[in-house]
């Protein structure tokens, strides 16, 4: 076995073919095809789960991309859990090297014709964003990709009240996607409204099963445990929140349309208690979406200060003749830890950091916010 490198290139012998496989943990989640620049599309047969196929490296034309691409990026995850991707032309058996970035449409190589002999460059780039991403890249939106699962878009534990009525689905079907934040090894936390009606959860990056501890519907808390690879994050006890602290807030909203990266926003507190003065919740100005529910809300040193829970519903507002603009409700870190306590887990940390600059608040966010699957 050959262990290619970023930049190789590889002769290819006329009328061969290429089986190329993936044996990672999300292998059945990628597909291959090769793309022209001109927009032909040729799709690589299924063998089997993470097994693809192309019978002759001519049948795709003289120049195109070997694509590896999530299939229901749309509801989050990476070609790189897929890793390790294999190929063998004409006998002989290659290792692709795995994408250093976290992608969800990677390009494995370039195929093209130089002094009438066909070879492959490989590449290791790609989208984070997924294929679409890749297909604005080249100017191709219009061409339709093969294999690709296009789910409706996720109602997904987003923070409009709304967002509890949803459809009801086909069971094993995903219902919705929101956050979670780790506060503990292999616990996660997470708002009661966005595992609603779910009858199983997974972790987005890797599919791994996620098992509710305990439920606290009244303050919309969740605990989850699941094999979860990651930081926690501190909670921020006993110093309490004051007006017009600037926060972070991060979660994954909208995944199908924005992508499955994490997303930060900045933001203040804008008001110490919630809706009617409950003094478990507390406002804040970071711009939020649908599926940042279950989000987390940090201090400026990364220390977790609440979890994202709702925003103010602007249709009824305008109902009552009132406008409102990035009026978010966040639920106290305080309750997370007494949520654990209760539930007889180990005590997350309240060992607050005190230092630190803005990018390495945002770094610990990489490794402790999640974005949940919920599935009918």
């Amino acid at each position: 076995m050959t262990q290619l490198q970023s930049g190789q290139r590889i002769d290819v012998p006329p009328r061969s073919g290429a089986t190329i496989r993936f044996d990672g943990q999300d292998a059945a989640r990628v597909a291959l095809a090769a793309i022209s620049p001109d927009g032909r599309v040729t799709a690589f047969a299924e063998v089997s789960a993470g097994e693809w196929f192309l019978s002759a490296f001519e049948e795709a034309g003289e120049r195109y991309d070997i694509v590896a691409y999530i299939t229901d990026d749309r509801h989050g995850g990476f070609v790189n859990s897929a890793y390790p991707a294999k190929v063998e032309i004409a006998g002989t058996a290659y290792d692709f090297p795995a994408p250093v970035q976290q992608l969800a449409a990677v390009i494995l190589g370039e195929v093209y014709l130089k002094d009438g002999k066909r070879r492959l460059k490989v590449s290791n780039e790609g989208f984070t964003f997924g294929i679409d991403a890749y297909l604005r890249a080249k100017q191709l939106s219009s061409i339709t990709i093969p294999h690709r699962n296009r789910p409706s878009p996720l109602p997904g534990g987003g923070p409009s009240p709304n967002e509890r009525n949803r459809p009801n689905p086909t069971p094993g079907s995903a219902l919705a996607s929101g956050s979670g934040v780790i506060v503990g090894p292999d616990l996660v936390v997470t708002n009661a409204h966005v595992i609603e009606g779910g009858s199983t959860f997974q972790l987005g990056r890797t599919r791994s099963t996620l098992t509710p501890i305990t439920v606290d519907e009244g303050h919309d808390l969740a605990l989850l445990q699941g094999s979860v690879t990651g930081t926690p994050l501190p909670i921020r006890l006993p110093n309490p929140l004051w007006l017009g602290e600037s926060i972070m807030a991060s979660g994954y909203p909208l995944m199908d349309v924005l992508g499955a990266d994490l997303k930060v926003t900045m933001g203040n507190v804008s008001g110490l208690t919630g809706k009617s003065g409950d003094v478990s919740r507390f406002q804040f100005t970071a711009p939020i979406a649908s599926g940042s529910s279950g989000g987390a809300i940090i201090d400026e040193y990364g220390n977790l200060v609440g979890i994202t829970s709702a925003s103010l519903a602007h249709e009824s507002m305008r109902e009552r003749g009132s406008i409102s603009e990035n009026v978010n409700f966040g639920i106290r870190a305080s309750l997370v830890f007494e949520m654990a306590a209760a539930a007889g887990m180990p005590l997350p940390s309240i060992a607050s950091l005190n230092n630190g600059s803005r990018r390495d608040a945002v770094d610990r966010l990489r490794h402790a916010v999640i974005s949940i699957i919920v599935i009918a």
